[in-house]
């Protein structure tokens, strides 16, 4: 059932899996898990030539938007992501339970789960289990950089759900405009920034129903949910990107979720990008162009991932 949120949350539309190249090689609806129709991931993998040639691909794990209450993992977001399949990444797009049918913390377990069926399965898709990322906007963004700085924290997985002796860690994430620095300060920042009648406090929030109440009553609550506050030496690289006039997630989220990366695992691991304007919350200006082939860059880097053109000879 999807709950009736405190205001309209526009539906990203889908795109087919049947329209794309056919040098895409797609295991489409893989199950990771068993608890719901919701647990399944599409993978994509690069052009055959490079899988003939014995290469194993760094994997990005897509983790798609909606208000923890909606989405898909075929959403067209997703789509912009094939970028990375030319320069030798696998893709998975995950699907997680919402909303209206759990609460939190059993998506943050899905996504954990998908993460260890993936590394189960590295061999049989050519798969480099040391070099897995995340990608996610808005609670997509949340549910990964929750992923990534709860690396090897054992209360945050269950194992129940399958595949419990891989490993679920994350070797870098990129967070497009996620709520990494707790729910319960979204409408104190935006009141800050000159913002009116904030809506994350009430109870029909798409927050407070992931909760399971008002973020104000369960503050303590909403810091152990917060990636911030699991923020240690051994997190991994993040690429942060934010509108600075973002209406729905204040650009504070990522200001103190990035300084607190930074404290602990130094400026150069952390890359904060901020852009000038209001921005409509992740639509459009969080998926050009140019910001996904920065954040690629950025997992280029993290991963010594050469370029096509860089590799050729001189």
């Amino acid at each position: 059932m999807k709950p009736k949120l405190a205001f309209p949350i526009p539906v990203t539309p889908e795109f087919n899996p049947g329209d794309l190249p056919e040098n895409i090689t797609k295991f489409l609806d893989l199950r990771y898990a068993c608890d719901s129709g919701e647990q399944v991931l599409d993978l994509y993998l690069p052009e055959e030539k490079d899988r003939r040639e014995g290469k194993k691909f760094p994997l990005i794990l897509y983790i798609h938007e909606g208000a923890f209450a909606f989405g898909s993992k075929r959403d067209k977001r997703a789509e912009t992501l094939f970028e990375a399949l030319k320069r030798g990444y696998a893709i998975a797009s995950v699907d997680y339970r919402k909303s209206g049918e759990v609460t939190w913390p059993a998506p943050l377990y899905d996504i954990k789960t998908a993460v260890r069926f993936l590394r189960a399965h590295a061999e049989r898709y050519a798969l480099d289990e040391k070099k897995f990322a995340v990608w996610g906007m808005s609670a997509g963004a949340y549910y990964g950089s929750m992923a990534a700085v709860t690396n090897g924290l054992p209360g945050f997985e269950d194992p129940e759900t399958g595949f419990g002796r891989f490993d679920s860690s994350i070797q870098a994430a990129v967070d497009l405009c996620g709520a990494c620095s707790g729910f319960h300060l979204l409408d104190e920042m935006i009141r800050e920034n000159g913002g009116e009648n904030p809506t994350h406090d009430r109870e029909d929030s798409p927050e407070s129903i992931l909760m399971g109440g008002p973020l104000q009553e369960i503050r303590e609550l909403c810091r152990l949910a917060a990636p911030v506050t699991y923020v240690r030496e051994t997190v991994p690289p993040f690429f942060i990107f934010h509108c600075i006039g973002d209406p729905v997630v204040p650009v504070q989220q990522s200001e103190k979720f990035a300084g607190a990366l930074r404290q602990s695992v130094g400026e150069e691991k952390v890359r904060l990008v901020l852009k000038e304007g209001a921005g409509d919350h992740g639509k459009p200006d969080y998926n050009t162009r140019e910001i996904v082939e920065e954040a690629l860059d950025f997992l280029d880097e993290v991963f010594c991932v050469q370029k096509e053109a860089d590799a050729l000879p001189a």
